[in-house]
């Protein structure tokens, strides 16, 4: 399962496949270009790939060593994260010189998550996980909504209380691209998934599974909760969602509504969520997370709070959230909100979002940060510490560099995006296409100092996000490999006098 990316070079763009997932080549080799030929030999290598990587998993007779764990005493079973298998105490030998968690309750084995590793890889799965507040709080705003079954994409905390706590109220199918989840889940509760190109890695059998979950009830009280990972681009987790909303309403035809969708991700991903998804809102509830130090509460945690908010597709005012953890309803604008967030009279809303008290400026007729001051020179708010002439609001598109119209306007909105250049320096962000074209600088973040005297080299790239039925494009910041290091000159060194023998007194060349 891969993407379609696009790479600009010296004016010219050239599409080519990549992995959806890893985005990272370190962690995933695939490459084709879009017009080359797949030979045999390739093709037998990334068979070879495809079994080296993917684990080789017997869902059934996973499911049935389950349940013999399950009759054993605690102290008789362990859980080996090297194999990611189950293990009995007869077992433990063979495992000897691997990472083990003994005594595995029976808390363990129906709360995964609290037995499992986190797989954090910022490039990869980013796998971070609800904490307990929050996952009551959904779980209990779910059921305010009518919600009878719960398609959990990437949230196996969500799939947990529901399957513990709620199992007379809610039903849950637990999607996820960790296949670990193998040992704990029978076919009807999980399947091996990838969310960002719509993949069932257990093939049509497991597709079948995700159907006849969206015909429960004829499609009535199902509910879609999504937690896809911060670093992926919007646009194919937003394709993604829109294959599943039309797969829901495909069958079930007589539904009176679209599936309803409840989709985690920081509040400065607005634009682009609303871009691609435009009858989303935005709530004020922040997620907070038990293995992430920036997406939680507490004296450790951000100073804010958690960035990370919930876009859904019902009413905000919908959900009802807790006056205990700090949220109150405002009744011009029907919604709860936290309690920084303050009505503002002038704007006709509470326009807080990033969990400070915005404050409303009269010269710009907008609510801005607080941190921000109205600069006369610049004719907007910033802050205080900015370089007045740097920021020039500018009358061209965005994306195509043209006068009349914005970038949301622009005819070639649906297929470019921004356009950056990638240096051993750093990285330097083009404001248009033009600009990447004629090698102009918009803004450079300068590397270490040992790498001022080396020859830099760059590689152009650009990502194109339009999404065909077949293909699926993707803008997502996929690394590719650095060119082959360049052979260096002949250098001469001399030993230490000290350490070297008479014999050895002489230059050596390298």
């Amino acid at each position: 399962p891969t993407l379609r990316f696009r790479r600009i070079n010296n004016r010219e763009e050239k599409d080519y496949f990549a992995c959806s997932t890893c985005r990272d080549r370190k962690d995933c080799t695939f490459f084709l270009w879009a017009d080359e030929d797949v030979t045999e030999d390739k093709s037998k290598f990334w068979d070879l790939e495809r079994e080296r990587i993917l684990p080789k998993i017997n869902h059934s007779e996973l499911i049935e060593k389950l349940e013999r764990i399950r009759q054993k005493k605690s102290r008789k079973r362990a859980y080996c994260h090297t194999c990611s298998v189950l293990l009995n105490s007869a077992e433990l030998s063979a495992h000897s010189a691997h990472t083990l968690t003994l005594k595995v309750s029976d808390f363990q084995l129906t709360h995964p998550t609290e037995l499992l590793k986190p797989l954090e890889s910022s490039k990869k799965e980013a796998q971070y996980l609800f904490s307990k507040q929050s996952t009551t709080t959904i779980v209990t705003a779910l059921c305010d909504l009518g919600a009878k079954h719960v398609v959990c994409l990437g949230t196996p905390r969500i799939h947990e209380c529901i399957l513990t706590d709620y199992g007379g109220q809610l039903t849950s199918l637990l999607l996820d691209i960790d296949h670990r989840y193998h040992n704990f889940y029978n076919k009807d509760q999980f399947c091996w998934y990838n969310s960002f190109n719509n993949y069932f890695f257990g093939g049509e059998s497991s597709a079948a599974v995700l159907s006849q979950f969206l015909q429960k009830g004829d499609g009535e009280g199902v509910v879609l909760v999504t937690d896809p990972p911060f670093g992926g681009r919007v646009e194919p987790l937003a394709y993604t969602l829109k294959k599943i909303t039309q797969l829901h309403r495909k069958l079930n035809p007589e539904a009176i509504c679209d599936l309803p969708v409840l989709w985690m991700f920081p509040y400065f991903m607005e634009p682009q969520i609303l871009a691609n998804c435009p009858g989303y809102n935005m709530l004020d509830y922040k997620v907070d997370y038990d293995n992430h130090s920036l997406f939680a509460s507490g004296p450790k945690a951000r100073k804010h709070g958690s960035p990370v908010r919930i876009f859904t597709n019902l009413q905000p005012k919908l959900f009802k959230l807790s006056t205990e953890e700090g949220y109150r309803y405002c009744d011009v604008c029907e919604r709860w909100v936290s309690e920084e967030n303050k009505h503002c009279d002038k704007c006709n809303e509470c326009t807080s979002k990033d969990g400070r008290t915005y404050v409303h400026c009269d010269m710009c007729s907008r609510c801005v940060k607080p941190s921000w001051r109205h600069c006369a020179t610049c004719a907007r708010c910033c802050l205080p510490s900015h370089v007045c002439g740097e920021f020039m609001p500018s009358s061209k598109c965005f994306i195509c560099g043209m006068e009349g119209h914005k970038k949301k306007e622009c005819p070639l909105h649906e297929q470019t995006f921004q356009v950056f250049e990638y240096t051993r320096r750093g990285k330097r962000k083009h404001n248009t296409i033009a600009d990447l074209h004629s090698n102009k600088k918009v803004k450079t973040t300068q590397g270490s100092a040992k790498h001022k005297q080396k020859k830099k080299w760059s590689v152009k790239k650009m990502a194109a996000s339009q999404i065909p039925q077949d293909n699926v494009k993707s803008q997502s910041k996929h690394e590719d490999s650095k060119p082959p290091t360049k052979p260096q000159p002949n250098k001469t060194f001399k030993f230490k006098k000290k350490k070297v023998p008479k014999a050895m007194k002489k230059k050596i060349n390298v």
